[in-house]
């Protein structure tokens, strides 16, 4: 009989990497990740945006933002209006290198300021919208009957009417019960988003508990909260983190857009540091509307609207590429 070499070291590698499977899901993740330069290039614009964020927060005038620990505390001018300074002019300092507004605000650390608050409001919104919705569908989806219908119906109420116009509604009718302001207005964007991850956690959570696992649970006398929260709600999770980071982008746009339609009413001494005000600033303040687009006051729209589109591409690209990613043909 021919001799067995065991090599022991062998061994214990091949057992450590039974032992450690999610190590090795994510590193297929990352390898997986790498190839697709695409998103390998969004998640790189999202992470800087998130650090400038994260940078605000820690300390303001490395950025070149003056107080801003409140965030309404935004210009410097008290309400002299003054005449925008044109883009690409240094003798004002580096901060003006991209010009100022109407107001003299200098717009490269006003947009750089500005992440804290469309990024900090968005990020709340798109995490406490997707919680309330995976659990909604989660649980809808696992009861059925007369609680899966009436949540669905209400999520069709939502679906029907064009998004832009719902979120206008409602943040006009939640603001004023809601104390008025940035509340109202986080508050109205959440009531709107919940039912789009409401819907797909329930189509998710539908297959999910028809598989063998879930039924072997129940068989063996499994609670119901331990089947939606331990055996469902995980395998709900993956696609719904690919939606998030989908949804960041599009809450940072339709934030932005409500501030920019004056939704919530904005001056110049009591604006927050927004890029959507920023853009508002260029085409409605002092007069200057009617001869925006001739005497070339084109730098104080262009240039927040152009750092809006960035991030809105990048988080598009970040969630097209962990689709791909999280799928399981690609993985085999």
């Amino acid at each position: 009989m021919a001799e067995i070499n065991i090599n022991p070291a062998e061994m214990v590698a091949k057992q450590e990497k039974r032992a450690n499977p999610r190590v090795e899901e994510l590193k297929a993740s990352l390898r997986l990740l790498y190839k697709n330069r695409l998103a390998l290039v969004g998640l790189i614009i999202v992470a800087i945006y998130y650090f400038i964020m994260v940078l605000d927060f820690a300390y303001p005038p490395w950025l070149g933002v003056p107080n801003l620990n409140s965030i309404y505390v935004f210009t410097r001018t008290y309400g002299i209006v003054q005449t925008p300074i044109s883009p690409f002019v240094l003798s004002n300092g580096l901060p003006y290198i991209l010009g100022g507004t109407q107001y003299n605000i200098a717009l490269l650390p006003a947009m750089l300021g500005a992440l804290r608050f469309d990024l900090g409001v968005s990020t709340l919104v798109v995490a406490i919208g997707a919680a309330v919705g995976i659990t909604v569908g989660t649980v809808s989806a696992y009861l059925g009957g007369v609680v899966d219908e009436i949540i669905m119906r209400v999520t069709d109420i939502f679906f029907s009417i064009p998004f832009l116009v719902l979120a206008v509604a409602v943040t006009a009718l939640v603001a004023h019960g809601a104390g008025g302001g940035l509340n109202g207005l986080i508050l109205a964007l959440i009531i709107v988003w919940w039912p789009i991850y409401a819907r797909l956690s329930r189509s998710l959570a539908l297959s999910t508990k028809s598989l063998n696992f879930v039924e072997a649970a129940r068989a063996a006398g499994s609670s119901k909260a331990r089947n939606i929260f331990v055996h469902i709600m995980p395998n709900v999770l993956s696609p719904a983190f690919v939606q998030m980071s989908l949804d960041i982008g599009s809450v940072v746009l339709i934030f932005a857009t409500l501030f920019f339609l004056g939704v919530i009413p904005i001056s110049a001494l009591s604006a927050p540091p927004e890029l959507g005000v920023l853009i508002n600033y260029s085409v409605g303040q002092a007069g200057y509307a009617s001869n925006l687009f001739f005497l070339g006051f084109w730098w104080t729209f262009l240039f927040p609207g152009l750092f809006l589109l960035v991030f809105t591409v990048a988080a598009n690209l970040l969630g097209d590429g962990l689709r791909d990613i999280l799928d399981p043909k690609l993985r085999r």
